[in-house]
């Protein structure tokens, strides 16, 4: 019943801990947006925010799930403290995500502030010269190539959204 992985009782933890946190957040705001309209009617809804408090259910009952895994690892297994070697190793191999959620949460303000079409390609050409220089390291080359991508979807973006879904329809 227990993940076999040594190790994995304390991660199994941590990801219930964070589900359960994340769905705590989750029904923060969703208690907010529910005062902020709650003189709207929102006809053909069965519940102006029914699907999103089935989806922080599905959370929680997931972080419970992998919570109550993760203390059924500890009991069996007991507790390991990690060198501090491997916690440096942790945060490392975690940096990249952290840093990509974070510049997703930066996105809206930078959208705002500078424009869609230029926070687009400022977004695209850092993320694509970064994970060009993880996986094969620095070189002009890669400079180049993430300048041309982000233009590609900044141009991308304009075209698109900005541009054509803005023309209105035909009756």
């Amino acid at each position: 019943m227990t993940p076999p992985i040594d190790g994995s009782a304390r991660k199994t933890l941590a990801v219930g801990l964070f589900f359960l946190l994340l769905a705590g957040i989750g029904w923060l705001v969703l208690r907010q947006s529910r005062n902020m309209y709650s003189g709207m009617s929102m006809p053909g809804d069965p519940g102006p925010f029914f699907l999103i408090g089935l989806c922080l259910w599905v959370l929680v009952i997931a972080g419970g799930l992998l919570f109550v895994l993760g203390l059924w690892g500890f009991r069996e297994h007991g507790v390991t403290f990690t060198p501090t070697y491997r916690l440096v190793e942790i945060a490392r191999a975690w940096t990249l995500s952290i840093a990509f959620v974070a510049s997703l949460l930066l996105m809206p303000t930078a959208m705002r502030t500078l424009g869609t079409t230029f926070a687009v390609a400022l977004f695209s050409m850092v993320w694509i010269y970064g994970l060009l220089t993880v996986v094969r390291g620095h070189a002009l080359r890669h400079v180049v190539e993430a300048l041309l991508f982000g233009a590609g979807a900044a141009l991308f973006v304009n075209l698109i959204f900005v541009r054509l879904l803005t023309l209105p329809l035909p009756a």
